[in-house]
């Protein structure tokens, strides 16, 4: 129930809407704290500002409160997020240049926006976040120098610096230069902080040189790599083993489903370069790539393969092998997966239908002959004209009818299956396939029940509809439900 609630929460604190509300105070927050800077402390709006600072800093603490929650590495929360701690100890007001330390919630902005930066061009791609990452410690450097500046020779002979306005020039002008410029500091904190400055402007100008050079010679690559940090933090996610002709088609379905569409993937192939992610309109957040082994422990590890709920394994072509050895990988990766995750919901490909006794054994859940329903479609359709068509339709997520699985109402507990018919029909435009049986009979599909059969507690509709019926419970997708 724990690791439940805790998903959920985990799910919800990096939902793009908690991201975007988090960005939105950030920024609120860099601006109360200019105006503090700038006002008198006589000033009415001083003290609004102040507290109204005050405020948000309550709200950043819980919001790190409930990462901490969410997140189960203690060690992995302090790594990720030691400077956003730092942003709100709280401050004395005999300190107030330490409130300069709000300035780095500007680096979390940074992470936010990396995150969902997702529609921009290859060439800007390539050194995005090494251009965003420069860009805020130069404005973290600017800002915070202003400031600093401005309390410590406020009470100084040089005009500038009685200003936040002329801290701000100042400090930008010495960070381009390298040197002080329109006025030298007097005191020894003072003279201290223009060092720093003078420093971090050489330090910025090799950065961005060095930046600029390697998205010029590498402007067309598309590398989506492992990121560890990330990989750590999800869960629930789906993890695809093996690259083929039939995975743009699996990805192309993920994407297009509702209920699937949010989901993490992370691709495990032995290619040195991902394949091309163009089209499937997925966030750079949500997919990452590993290249290696997929039968290796180390490597379905990395890929988080524990907190997986979803292991899909395809007969992998990305090297020159034979059907059975193909398949004798896959056998050995379902077999290691289901060793390492009791609840995880596998899908298998395999070329041979022979091989898949032993991962039935095993307890995979679904296993796939492609050649199989290949040859049951093209007999079938042989026989019956239009059949193509309609599994065009039900097949994809893409457009019209679906097949969808839902718990029964409660009210339709003892109800016969020819009310069901109709009730659907008539209410939702929607026709009964099967049922899933309740635990009572071990969850056994049955195909066409017969029409005096009764429901009962525990038992699953299998329908087509256009549309999932809003009154029923959340649409069910097994692989994807709670555990």
């Amino acid at each position: 129930m724990m690791a439940v609630m805790r998903r959920r929460l985990d799910s919800f604190m990096n939902h793009p809407i908690t991201d975007s509300g988090i960005v939105v105070l950030i920024l609120a927050s860099v601006a109360l704290l200019l105006i503090e800077a700038t006002l008198p402390e006589s000033h009415p709006l001083f003290s609004l500002s102040e507290n109204t600072g005050h405020a948000l800093t309550g709200i950043f603490i819980l919001e790190l409160f409930l990462r901490f929650v969410a997140m189960p590495s203690r060690r992995r929360f302090l790594r990720a997020y030691w400077l956003d701690i730092l942003a709100v100890l709280p401050l004395m007001r005999s300190l107030r240049i330490l409130r300069v330390l709000r300035l780095l919630r500007l680096f979390r902005l940074g992470v936010l926006l990396n995150r969902r930066m997702s529609g921009l061009g290859d060439a800007f791609r390539q050194g995005k976040t090494e251009l965003l990452t420069v860009g805020l410690i130069v404005l973290v450097v600017v800002l915070a120098s202003a400031i600093g500046m401005n309390l410590l020779e406020k009470e100084g002979e040089q005009a500038i610096f009685h200003t936040i306005e002329g801290s701000t020039w100042w400090s930008l002008y010495t960070l381009v230069s390298g040197e002080p410029q329109f006025g030298t500091p007097v005191t020894f904190p003072g003279r201290l902080l223009a060092l720093v400055v003078m420093l971090g402007g050489l330090g910025f100008f090799a950065t961005f040189t060095g930046i600029i050079s390697a998205a010029m010679v590498n402007r067309l690559s598309q590398r989506m790599e492992v990121r560890e940090m990330g990989l750590e933090d999800v869960h629930g996610h789906i993890v695809i083993c093996g690259w083929n002709s039939v995975a743009p088609r699996v990805l192309e379905e993920f994407r297009a489903d509702k209920r699937l569409r949010k989901k993490t993937i992370v691709l495990i192939a032995e290619t040195e370069d991902p394949p091309s992610m163009q089209g499937f309109k997925i966030r750079p957040d949500q997919f990452f790539f590993i290249s290696g082994d997929f039968t290796r422990i180390d490597v379905l590890k990395q890929a988080g393969i524990e907190r997986a709920q979803v292991a899909v394994l395809l007969a992998d072509r990305t090297r020159e092998r034979s059907d059975q050895d193909r398949d004798a990988r896959t056998v050995l990766a379902a077999l290691t997966i289901e060793k390492l995750n009791n609840d995880i919901f596998t899908c298998v490909e395999l070329l041979n239908r022979d091989n898949k006794e032993h991962l039935s054994m095993a307890g995979v859940e679904e296993i796939i002959v492609p050649d199989d329903y290949a040859g049951q479609i093209i007999a079938a359709s042989s026989r019956t004209r239009g059949l193509v068509t309609m599994l065009d339709e039900l097949l994809t997520s893409q457009y019209g009818n679906q097949i969808y699985k839902a718990p029964i109402p409660d009210e339709w507990q003892g109800m016969q299956i020819r009310e069901a018919h109709s009730r659907l029909k008539e209410k939702y435009d929607a026709v009964l396939l099967s049922i899933e049986c309740g635990n009572d009979e071990g969850g056994k599909v049955q195909v066409n029940p017969p029409s005096d059969k009764i429901l009962s507690k525990g038992d699953k509709l299998i329908f087509i509809a256009e549309n999932y019926p809003k009154d029923f419970a959340p649409p069910q997708v097994d692989s994807f439900q709670d555990r």
